[in-house]
């Protein structure tokens, strides 16, 4: 077998995929990862390790570009669907000021093309990640597998119940969900039978549907965005940065550029806060928790959809003018990503009010006739309190009653319609079961968040991640 492996280089992640190739000869394995000390320790005739800081800037030393296969036309043009979305996604490593578009076709097709010549000329049978492919070379690498039928495997987590599944596609997320929940509704078809679940399981389910939903798997917004100040704000992180970088903090506050572009920063992040207002929640309403970005959530996992703006453009064109859409900022989202056109955007739709940061998402919530998201957690939140889900992207959730799968007006006017004429929406049950379906699909994942729900220590875990991949790999390998 040869393989390439991205990304299991974390504590918990090595012994993860040593247990998984455990028994297995491999020939060619190239590990892309951030510290090269720990790659896994596997048997194989020839282990190549790639920098995953290089591959994330579309940087390859040393690479004789003249001794590789070129790209021919029909390569070229069956890849436009990866191009198109490969230019908006390394917008994520424009932290310190725009790529020109120049420079991003010249990243495309530099990772279009080495990746291309890996794959034939170390005839590469698998590919396997530990995350989804959302760092622009991985994402060019997966729709090459896809174009040449190389079996690809991703890990999806899912922190609230402490658990992952192995994806292949991105459309269609954990498929074994959907299948376990479809013999679950057969089982279960009488509403007099009870759902059981498993200790943990019951802990899950009590808290999202009978406890105020304790987030502990989310982020919290730095404290410094909170600062109105700009001073204040970024005072103490350049204190933080003349220790660690006198030099990049030298070079900063010299240049102009930089100068302007915090100010700009800053003032799109006030800019939202001037034009928010506290919601009426007696009024009907769409709620709608923006997303953080830059992540894999939105692009690719949101599709069409990574650009926020048009999913709530296309809601309000299909809601009557009586309902409002309340849209609230992610608390943990920075300045990266925003700017003061995106808010304004916003703002100027009829039926749409901007709520302040600090608002209860889940007052929001409850009070709402249905959650808009392209993949967030709050969609997965939703189900649990009987709120039906408007979901503009593709994400294991996806399969639950309740959830409206949006690709189009005409997805979005019918879903609409029996949300809002007919009422209809999910319960309790359909959480409960879903769920069920959770646990029979889903394998503890190590080294997420430490989960209030977790029986088992994070090496137990990994243990069991690397027998659930060994499993996956003999769906489609033979030894």
């Amino acid at each position: 077998m040869n393989i390439i492996l991205k990304a299991f280089d974390s504590r918990f992640s090595k012994p993860t995929i040593e247990r998984a190739l455990r028994g297995w000869k491999i020939g060619t394995c190239i590990s892309i990862l951030n510290d090269r000390k720990e790659w896994p320790e596997l048997d194989a005739d020839e282990h190549i390790f790639l920098s995953a800081n290089d591959q994330r800037a579309g940087r390859y030393p040393g690479m004789d570009w003249n001794g590789i296969t070129p790209l021919d036309e029909e390569l070229i043009e069956s890849m436009y669907r990866s191009e198109a979305v490969f230019l908006t996604m390394v917008e994520r490593y424009a932290r310190h000021g725009d790529i020109p578009y120049g420079e991003r076709k010249k990243q495309y097709y530099d990772h279009l093309r080495h990746w291309n010549h890996v794959l034939e000329t170390k005839q590469i049978d698998c590919v396997l990640m530990n995350t989804p492919p959302h760092q622009c070379y991985d994402f060019v690498l997966y729709h090459l597998c896809k174009l040449k039928k190389i079996p690809i495997v991703y890990i999806e987590r899912c922190f609230i119940v402490d658990a992952f599944y192995l994806v292949d596609t991105i459309e269609d997320s954990a498929m074994e969900i959907r299948d376990s929940l479809r013999e679950l509704e057969k089982e279960y078809s009488d509403p007099k039978t009870a759902i059981p679940l498993s200790t943990k399981y019951e802990a899950v389910f009590r808290a999202h549907s009978q406890e105020s939903s304790n987030d502990w798997y989310t982020s919290n917004r730095p404290d410094r965005m909170a600062r109105k100040s700009f001073v204040k704000k970024w005072g103490m992180t350049a204190v933080e940065i003349l220790l660690r970088k006198p030099c990049y903090l030298l070079r900063s506050m010299i240049s102009v550029e930089f100068w302007r572009r915090k100010w700009q920063q800053h003032r799109t992040s006030l800019l939202y806060d001037r034009l928010s207002k506290t919601p009426d929640l007696q009024r009907p309403h769409i709620y709608i928790p923006l997303h953080y970005q830059p992540e894999a959530s939105t692009c690719p996992m949101s599709g069409a959809y990574t650009d926020q703006q048009y999913m709530v453009q296309l809601l309000a064109s299909c809601l009557p003018s009586d309902i409002a859409i309340y849209v609230k900022e992610h608390h943990a989202q920075e300045e990266l990503c925003r700017n003061e056109e995106f808010y304004r955007t916003l703002h100027a739709i009829p039926s749409v009010t901007l709520v302040p940061r600090n608002s209860n998402t889940f007052a929001l919530m409850d009070s709402a006739l249905a959650v808009a998201t392209g993949t967030g957690t709050a969609g997965f939140e939703a189900i649990f309190r009987e709120k039906p889900v408007l979901m503009f992207g593709h994400r294991f959730f996806q399969y639950a009653t309740g959830v409206h799968r949006i690709h189009s007006t005409e997805d979005c006017k019918n879903a609409l319609e029996k949300i809002v004429q007919k009422g209809e929406k999910p319960t309790l049950r359909d959480a409960r079961l879903f769920l069920k379906a959770l646990e029979n699909t889903g394998t503890p994942y190590a080294g997420g968040p430490n989960s209030p729900h977790a029986p088992l220590t994070n090496s137990e875990r990994a243990e069991l991640m690397g027998e659930r991949i060994a499993e996956k790999l003999r769906t489609f390998l033979v030894r």
